[in-house]
């Protein structure tokens, strides 16, 4: 058997994780998807329950497009899609099946795990197929004056 130098081992370890990646999508493993975040000038978490985004500061909300909010003063990061001019869907960005982030698939209007599984979601939560064992959480939202209103709690 031959003995790997240091540097023989890390380059075959990436060659192997590179490969893994490329069978079974990274995100099975990193949990994130490639869903751009929104910046965080753009939107303003108000408690009690609510979000709001400044549209005019999110360019990458264009109509078929999706962004996600991650920020600490949410217990539930969210996706927002862009489904039409003037439509929005707001949703929890984790698949309830491992966690794993929700991508926006424009041409199908679903939501879908980015992970392995694939589960796949209609627009108002409910599983339309995959693994995952429950829908997931989609939130009332509106716009009004360039500004997207989305309520987290009932």
């Amino acid at each position: 058997m031959n003995n790997m130098n240091r540097r023989e081992f890390v380059q075959t370890a990436a060659l192997a994780g590179a490969g893994a990646c490329g069978l079974t999508g990274c995100a099975t493993f990193t949990k994130i998807g490639d869903t751009p975040p929104i910046e965080s000038a753009a939107y303003k978490v108000e408690l009690p329950g609510k979000v709001t985004v400044a549209l005019s500061k999110a360019p990458s909300l264009a109509v078929g497009k999706a962004a996600k909010i991650i920020d600490p003063a949410l217990s539930d990061p969210l996706i927002i899609a862009r489904v039409e001019q003037d439509k929005y869907v707001v949703a929890s960005l984790r698949c309830t099946h491992r966690g794993v982030e929700l991508e926006y698939q424009a041409e199908q209007k679903r939501f879908c795990c980015a992970s392995l599984g694939h589960s796949r979601f209609a627009l108002d939560g409910h599983k339309l197929g995959g693994p995952a064992p429950r829908p997931i959480q989609v939130y009332p939202a509106s716009v009004a004056d360039g500004i997207l209103t989305i309520k987290l709690q009932a």
